[in-house]
Order: C-alpha cells, then structure tokens, then sequence
C-alpha cells in the first residue's frame, strides 16, 4: 500500500532514512534532537500522526508512538516535551518580497492610518527624524479605510516634508504617492507621458497628483539612492528573525535583486541562514541563469535558483488589474497589461526561452483577462518545447474566469495564492467588479476541486507573514471589517488540513522540493514548528489567536517562546 503511494525518488529516501535508522540503533547512535509527548500532524498519508520525532543532523530518522522515540534517546539528546501541543511541517511561504519585508520593518507604517490626517502626521513625524539626503519610504497605506474613499496627493504631506523626499506605497504594491521633492529629483512634471503598464495620475489641470500606477512608479525608484551592503544585510537578518518567530522555514522570494541573492549566499556560505530560501529573480533577466546552465531548482537545501518571475497585470486596489469588462467603480478602464506584456511577442519570447532553458515559470496575473492571456502563453509554451514536468505557477490567480478553471488543471498550472488578501478585498472588492464576477474571486474551493494544487503564502509585506492569520483567512473568510463573520462567499472556504497541506506540501511542490520538505517522514528535512493549540480541533474563529512555540529548522531550534 504504501509504495503506492509513493514516488520512486521517495522511495529511495524513505529507504535510506530506514537503512540509517537501522544503523543508528544498531551502534546505538542516539539522536540529536527527539520531540516527545507530542501530538503530531505529519502530512504524510501513510503516517498521519504520531506522538514524536526523533531527528539526527538535519534529518527526522524516525516518527512514531512515544516507545518508538523514546529509543532514540541519549545522554547528549536534547530532549523536547511539546506537552501534548500540536506539531506541523514547517510552514512554506510560497510568495514573499523578502528584503522589502525586512525593511518594511522598520520603514514608516501606514497601514492602519484611518484618515488622511493621520496618514500627513505619520509621515510628517518620519520626515523630522529622516537624515538630509536620505528618503522616507515604505507605508503600505489603504486608501479604502478613508471616508471617503479617495487616493492621497502630494499636498497633502508637501506642507509636513519640506525637501526630504518621499516615495510611500500602497499596500498591494501597485501604487504610490510621491511628494513635490521626490517628483523633482525624478524628473516627473505635466509634460511626462504615461509608460506602457503604467499611469500618472493627474489632477483636473493635468499636473501629476503625486499617485504613480504601476510601471510609471519606475520614474521614482530610478532616482532614489540604491541601498548599501550593510542595509541590505540588516534588512535580510531582520527578516530571518521575524519569520523564525512565526513558524516558517522556508520562503519563496519573489524578484528579488542579483544584489539580495548575494546576501543570501553569503549567509548561506556562513551557516547562518535560519529559513530556506527560493529566490526568483525577473524573467526579463531569464538569460543571466540560463548562460550559467542553471535549472530549476538549482543550489542546496537552504539557498536555491532556477525561476523567473513575470508581471501580467497590477491589482485590484490599484483598478491596474487587467479584466475583460471594464470596472464598475471605474467603467473608463478595465485595468493595465503590464509593460512586460507590451509586445506579447516579446513577452512570448522571453518565456518560450526561459522555459527551454529549464527554468521555472511564475507569473504574477491578477485580473480575469490578466490570468487568460497568461494560460495563453503557457499552453504555447508547451507547444513549442513539448510536455515535461515545469509546473507552471500564476501568482495570486485572484479573478479567474469560469471558463479557465479547466485549463489550469489541463496545463497543471499551480495556483500560488494569499487567502489572507481575500479577507482584506472582501471588505470592498465587489462595488470594484460587481456581484457577477466576485462569484470566482479568491476561489480557492473550486480549484482544489477541479484537481488544480494550491500553495500557499502571503505575498509579505503586502500581507502580515503571520501564518496562522493565513489559515484563518482561508478557512473562515471573515473580512476584516467583521461584516462577514460566516464568510465572504462562503462557498470557497478550504478545509483547516487542505490549508496546512498546501501552506506546506503544496508550496514544497510548487518548488520541486516535495521530496525534500512538506512533510513529517522518515528521511525528510526536519523542520517542525510546535503550536500553543491545536488548529485541528479548536473552533476555526479562535486560529488567527494560535502562536508558536518552537521553530526547527534542519534539526535546529531557531526559535523558542520564552
């Protein structure tokens, strides 16, 4: 039975963790680390659950009852009594913007200012605080918390920042408000045209209000100053901190810059690194890993290449997400391609090529027309280099049209997406694209059950990293503003263990690394977080409360709740 279940590259590990167990207990080898008195979920069918772990190096040797572990004790094991406290695969967050995460940090925070008075003090009091020469940046704000609802300007902070300049962003990343300082120094005035994927937001006379969308937000960040080595750092150990503290060990880092894979490495090299990482650079880039033979999935346990990353669309918030119909709230635009997408032969290039190359695929599409155009070009791209295991992904996958449900289960397209978005959008998504096309928002039901594979994330800093706030989100969808406390169309709630499943084995395959990680088996990396509750059997409403105790990374502790 079990061997049906399991591939043959699994089987050889499983056979080797055995063939190491056996050996081990025969020169009586202790393990290094057993988790005792445990009530273990191991996301393994073959195993479901166990009461311990016993772990040798980065390794689990074994997952059994209590006497079971119990023999791999010795007087150096490190012994830890969960006390009955749930245990899980380590969580996998499968879309994060890793070092803007770590700055975000410490960076100005606006995401709960509720009006446009608080949001000018905010930054006003940052700008005081800021050295000559340097940027005010960050914010995450939401324009949807205001009433009324209305998209910030530059006048608004001009008067509290003076000459410091400012560049603060939307929370979904799509948009940003700019102060007159930080125009000048970009260069940006009436007379600057609108770039292919992007808009300027202008004022009744034409002038630019300060908003940029999207790809004309790259007139800014081309004039602010570039970070340093030891910024860069600090952002990157401020991260590892935080996600060590929350329960996750691995995370999937979405464009990152060559500059942050560096610090990565170096980390790496250095031992230090306490979370796995999968960086995915731009797909504009695709040839930078394919001149140096690099496939997917490329590099060790804890540092790995091997994707690109792509832009369909904007987002919803930013009405730059690519529909068919125009928005309701905004019937003079039904979004923006992005300016990758402008030619789409260029963009079916580019693809076509990485894809050849061995590299995986990831492309971010938001909006319904955004996601078809996407399946478009991979059902091309399959048939210019034949079928093969590449595992697709589109990220977010947040407003899919009926009619292309089907396709991503035929072309096996992962859905990569962050439930807790959908308890964010839900408080104002529909008066944006109507009562029909909200139906399969965030549809996270319909694609399990049309066979498609979720993994999970939350796409930080544009979303708390917290996991537990994930599983709340994706198996209450009560919104934020509490007006939906049986949930936002109900109908696509998931299970708590399809979620777990697929915030652990699904993203581990979204990754090639479902061998590797996901699970809690004999053979497997021991990565392992112990919970405060049990998110199986408490009331679902009470999960986004649960906290971790303990995160194991490779067989190490990298986090303890004192």
């Amino acid at each position: 039975m079990t061997s049906q279940r399991l591939t043959a590259a699994e089987l050889i590990l499983v056979s080797a963790a055995v063939a190491t167990a056996a050996c081990a207990r025969a020169s009586r080898t202790p393990a290094d680390l057993v988790i005792t008195r445990a009530n273990v979920w191991t996301g393994n069918p073959a195993q479901p659950d166990a009461m311990g772990v016993a772990i040798i190096g980065d390794r689990i040797v074994a997952v059994g009852g209590a006497d079971d572990i119990e023999r791999w004790r010795g007087p150096d094991t490190r012994v830890i009594n969960a006390a009955g406290r749930r245990v899980v695969p380590g969580f996998n967050d499968a879309h994060v913007h890793f070092v803007d995460g770590g700055r975000q940090v410490d960076n100005v925070d606006l995401k709960d200012a509720a009006t446009p008075e608080e949001f000018a003090r905010r930054i006003g009091a940052r700008a005081k605080t800021t050295a000559r020469g340097e940027w005010v940046l960050g914010g995450d704000w939401d324009d949807q918390r205001w009433t009324p609802v209305r998209l910030p300007t530059k006048e608004l902070i001009d008067a509290v920042t003076a000459d410091t300049p400012v560049f603060v962003n939307r929370y979904d990343g799509h948009m940003a408000l700019a102060n007159s300082a930080a125009l000048a120094l970009a260069g940006v005035t009436a007379a600057t045209p609108d770039p292919p994927g992007g808009a300027i937001v202008r004022d009744a006379r034409g002038a630019p209000t300060g908003v940029l969308k999207d790809a004309a937000m790259n007139y800014v960040d081309r004039a602010i100053p570039p970070m340093t080595p030891e910024r860069r750092l600090y952002a990157v150990k401020r991260a590892l901190e935080h996600v060590a503290s929350i329960g996750i060990t691995s995370v999937q880092d979405m464009n990152p810059a060559y500059d942050d894979i560096g610090v990565y490495a170096e980390l790496a090299n250095r031992g230090e690194l306490t979370a796995r990482i999968y960086a995915v650079p731009m797909e504009t880039g695709w040839q930078d890993q394919a001149k140096l033979g690099l496939h997917r999935s490329f590099g060790s346990a804890w540092l790995r290449i091997g994707a690109v990353k792509g832009y369909a669309d904007g987002s919803l918030g930013s009405t730059t997400a690519y529909f068919f119909e125009p928005y309701t709230d905004a019937p003079n635009t039904r979004g923006l391609l992005s300016d990758e997408m402008q030619p789409l032969d260029a963009m079916r290039a580019r693809l076509v090529g990485a894809d050849r190359a061995g590299l995986q695929l990831c492309i971010h599409a938001i909006g319904d027309a955004g996601i078809s155009q996407i399946l478009d070009l991979f059902g091309e791209v399959v048939r210019a280099n034949g079928d093969r295991d590449r595992r697709f992904r589109i990220e977010h996958a947040q407003h899919i049209a009926p009619k292309d449900f089907d396709r991503f289960a035929s072309l096996s397209v992962i859905a990569s997406v962050q439930p807790y978005h959908a308890i964010d959008d839900g408080r104002w998504a529909e008066r944006r694209i109507g009562p029909e096309r909200i139906k399969t928002t965030y549809a996270f039901r319909t694609l399990l059950d049309k066979g498609v594979r979720l993994a999970l994330g939350t796409d930080w800093p544009v979303a708390p990293l917290n996991p537990v706030l994930t599983l709340y989100a994706a198996t209450t969808r009560a919104t934020l503003d509490g007006k939906h406390p049986d949930g936002w169309i109900p109908e696509q709630k998931i299970t708590i263990a399809e979620a777990v499943s697929a915030y652990t084995a699904g993203s581990a395959y979204a990754e090639f690394q479902e061998v590797e990680k996901g699970t809690i088996a004999r053979g497997k990396l021991a990565d392992l977080v112990i919970l405060s509750d049990d998110i199986f059997s408490m009331p679902l409403a009470s999960i986004k409360d649960v906290t971790v105790m303990t995160t194991i990374v490779g067989g190490k502790v990298v986090y303890e709740r004192r």
